[in-house]
């Protein structure tokens, strides 16, 4: 007869786990404040300043709509948040935001 000892279970990993942050929504929100604040330094150094973090907030923002499409939606208001305000940030060039005050 042969002595057969129960043995321990094994362990049964897993994947790693869904994200529940979206990067790209959340890129987006960061840039288009950043973005919004410093559109406001004058002589025109705001359109560089706050122009090129506006832009990318609107692109990281499309892309993070995109992504937050087919999966769950989440960070769909980060990413709409963030074109809102860097689109703001955009517009307020017309009214003067970054030239001679």
């Amino acid at each position: 007869m042969t002595d057969q000892t129960p043995s321990a279970p094994q362990p049964v990993y897993q994947g790693a786990a869904p994200s529940l942050t979206n990067g790209y929504a959340t890129a987006s929100l960061a840039l288009a404040i950043v973005g919004f604040f410093l559109m406001g330094i004058p002589l025109f150094i705001g359109w560089f300043l706050g122009g090129i973090p506006d832009i990318l907030a609107v692109i990281f923002g499309i892309v993070a709509l995109n992504r937050a499409a087919p999966r769950n939606r989440i960070g769909r208001g980060a990413a709409i948040a963030g074109i809102i305000i860097a689109g703001i940030s955009l517009l307020s060039v017309f009214i003067g935001a970054g030239s001679i005050w």
